[in-house]
C-alpha cells in the first residue's frame, strides 16, 4: 500500500516540475555573442572576428566592435560599427601602435537593451631594425664601382642612415659611404663608390638604420681591375678618380656609352676644351661598348648617333695614340679622329661597313682591321676595301715606299689627304680616283696612268709641293679646283684632244696658276690647246713628245 502511494506522489511531482519549467522559458530568448582571438597582427593593425547567435527570430537595432589601448586613457576608446542584421563579422584595425597591448569587446542591442561579449587582449607587433638586400655591382671601374641595395622593410621606422661600409681585404679599418633616401618602399639606392685601388679586393657591405637599431646586408666581394664596366649609359664620370689615368696605357671600357660618356672620355683623352687636369690616358679599347644615343653634346655641338663613330667624336684628343673601336659599331664618319695629333693605330671592328678618312691625323702610322670584317681590308697598315682594289685611308704618319697591291684599281675619296709621302706612281691598273684623293699631301711630282679618265674635283687641293703633275692619253675631264693651292710649274697633259675642264679648273687662290706654270702637250697639239677657252689661259704652251 504505501509503495504505490510512493510511486503515485513521483508521478505528480514530475507533472507539477515538467509544468513548471515550460511556464520559465522565456518566449524570446536573448541573443549570445562571441569574440574570438585577434589575428593577422601586424605592428598597425589586427582582425577580430565575432559571431552572433540569435535563438531564434531575435533582432538587433546596433553591433558595435569597442577597443582601446590598454595603457591608454580609456576616454580614448575607438569603435566599428557592424551590420546588425548579421551574424558574422570580421573587423579589420588598423592605425593601431607598434608594440602595444589593446582590449576589445563586442556590444549589441536594441534601444531598450544592451549585450556585452567577451573581452579579449592582442598586443601588437613591435618595430624593428631595417631589413637590407644583398649589394649589387651596376656599374665598375679600375678606381671606383656603381652598386645597387634596397630597404625591403623599413621595420616600422623612418631610415636614418643608409649606405655601404667598404673594406680592403687584409685590412681592419673601413669607412662608410652614405646614401640618400628618395624613393618609397621599397628603397632603392644607387651608390657611387671610388676612390679604390687598382687590382685590390674589398668587400662591400650595405646597411641602413633607423630608431630600432641598424641592419646590415649580404656582402659582395669585388676586385678592382682595369677594365670600366657600364650596365647603364651615363656612368663613366662617377667611376674615376682623374690621378690615376696618367698611369693607364690602355683604358678598356664595356657596356653603352651615350653623350655624357664620351664627353668624360674626351677628358681623358686630352680634347681641347674639355675641363682636363692634365692626367690622359693614351689607348682605349672600346671593343665591348655600345654606342646609344642621349645624354649631353659629347663635344659641345654634336650628339651620339647610335652605332655611329660620329664625326668629332675624337677630334683633338691629343693624348690618344691607339684606339680599338666598338664591336657593334657600323659606321665611321669623316673626320672622327680630325687632329688627333698623337693617334699611331687605328682597328676598326668586325661589323663596320662604312669609313671616311679623318684628317690631319698626322702621326698614325697603321690602320688595322678585323679579320672578321667582311668590307674592309689592311695592306701594310692602309685601308682597302674588301678585295683589295681600292685605296680608302693612307695613314698620314706612314713613311718610306709604298707598294701599291697589284690588284688596286680605284683611289678613294681623300685617301691619301694630308700624307707626307712626296712621290707616288699610280699603277696603270687604277682607272679611278675620287675627289680630294691627295688634297693637302706632300706630294712633290706625281703620274697619272694612261687609261684615267677624270681628274676628279679637289684632287690636289692645297698640294703646296707639288710641282710636276703628269696626265695620261685617255684624260678627258679635269674637275673644279684641281690644283688649287699647288706650287705647280709644269703640267703635262698626254691627251691628243682638250679635255673638258670645269669652270674653276684652274681657279688658284694665290691668282699664279696660269700665268707661271708651262702646260706642256703632245707635239703638234699647241694650236688646239691655245685655243681652246681653258686650256687658253695658260701662259706658257710647249710641246713635248708623249
Amino acid at each position: 500500500m504505501n509503495r504505490h502511494i510512493h510511486i503515485l506522489i513521483a508521478l505528480l511531482l514530475s507533472v507539477l516540475a515538467a509544468s513548471c519549467s515550460e511556464h520559465s522559458r522565456p518566449d524570446y530568448p536573448e541573443p549570445s555573442m562571441e569574440i574570438a582571438e585577434a589575428s593577422g597582427i601586424t605592428r598597425t593593425g589586427a582582425i577580430v572576428k565575432a559571431a552572433i547567435d540569435r535563438h531564434g527570430n531575435s533582432s538587433l537595432d546596433y553591433v558595435t566592435l569597442r577597443y582601446h589601448e590598454v595603457s591608454a586613457d580609456p576616454g580614448d576608446e575607438l569603435s566599428i560599427e557592424a551590420d546588425p542584421s548579421l551574424s558574422a563579422f570580421e573587423f579589420r584595425l588598423t592605425d593601431l601602435r607598434p608594440g602595444a597591448g589593446y582590449s576589445c569587446h563586442l556590444e549589441a542591442g536594441t534601444m531598450t537593451a544592451s549585450l556585452k561579449s567577451n573581452t579579449i587582449t592582442f598586443t601588437t607587433i613591435p618595430n624593428d631594425p631595417p631589413a637590407v638586400s644583398e649589394v649589387t655591382p651596376v656599374s665598375t671601374g679600375p678606381l671606383g664601382i656603381m652598386v645597387r641595395f634596397s630597404i625591403t622593410d623599413d621595420g616600422g621606422e623612418p631610415i636614418l642612415e643608409a649606405g655601404c661600409e667598404v673594406k680592403e681585404t687584409g685590412s681592419t679599418e673601413s669607412r662608410r659611404i652614405y646614401a640618400t633616401q628618395t624613393n618609397p618602399l621599397p628603397l632603392y639606392f644607387q651608390l657611387s663608390i671610388t676612390g679604390l685601388s687598382p687590382a685590390t679586393s674589398y668587400t662591400i657591405t650595405p646597411f641602413a638604420s633607423n630608431s630600432r637599431g641598424e641592419s646590415r646586408g649580404a656582402p659582395m666581394e669585388y676586385t678592382t681591375s682595369g677594365s670600366v664596366i657600364l650596365t647603364q649609359p651615363g656612368m663613366l664620370a662617377r667611376l674615376f678618380d682623374r690621378d690615376y689615368i696618367s698611369s693607364m696605357e690602355l683604358l678598356t671600357i664595356a657596356g653603352p656609352m651615350n653623350g655624357d660618356d664620351f664627353r668624360m672620355l674626351r677628358q681623358f683623352l686630352g680634347a681641347p676644351g674639355e675641363d682636363n687636369t692634365g692626367f690622359h690616358a693614351s689607348g682605349i679599347d672600346l671593343t665591348d661598348v655600345s654606342i646609344v644615343e642621349g645624354g649631353a653634346s659629347y663635344d659641345g655641338r654634336r650628339f651620339t648617333v647610335a652605332d655611329c663613330i660620329s664625326t668629332g667624336l675624337f677630334a683633338g684628343c691629343d693624348s690618344l695614340r691607339t684606339a680599338i673601336l666598338p664591336a657593334s659599331a657600323i659606321s665611321m664618319d669623316r673626320d672622327a679622329f680630325a687632329h688627333c695629333h698623337a693617334l699611331e693605330h687605328i682597328t676598326v671592328p668586325a661589323g663596320v661597313e662604312t669609313v671616311l678618312p679623318s684628317s690631319d691625323c698626322t702621326s698614325l702610322k697603321a690602320i688595322e682591321v678585323s679579320e672578321a670584317n667582311p668590307f674592309f681590308k689592311s695592306d701594310q697598315g692602309v685601308l682597302l676595301n674588301s678585295d683589295a682594289s681600292a685605296i680608302l685611308w693612307f695613314p698620314l704618319g706612314k713613311t718610306g715606299e709604298y707598294r701599291f697591291p697589284p690588284t688596286i684599281s680605284a683611289i678613294g675619296e681623300n685617301a691619301f689627304a694630308g700624307t707626307s709621302i712626296t712621290t707616288l706612281i699610280i699603277p696603270s691598273a687604277v682607272t679611278s680616283i675620287s675627289r680630294g684623293a691627295f688634297a693637302g699631301s706632300a706630294l712633290t711630282e706625281i703620274r697619272l696612268p694612261d687609261n684615267m679618265t677624270n681628274i676628279s674635283e679637289g684632287m690636289f687641293q692645297n698640294c703646296s709641293s707639288l710641282a710636276i703633275v703628269r696626265l695620261g692619253k685617255a684624260t678627258d675631264y679635269v674637275g673644279d679646283y684641281a690644283f688649287d693651292g699647288t706650287s705647280l710649274t709644269d703640267l703635262f697633259v698626254s691627251a691628243d684632244y682638250p679635255p673638258f675642264a670645269a669652270s674653276e679648273a684652274f681657279t688658284d687662290r694665290n691668282g699664279t696658276l696660269t700665268g707661271t706654270c708651262t702646260l706642256h702637250v703632245p707635239a703638234g697639239t699647241r694650236k688646239l690647246y691655245s685655243s681652246h677657252r681653258q686650256w687658253g689661259t695658260f701662259s706658257h704652251i710647249e710641246e713635248f713628245q708623249p
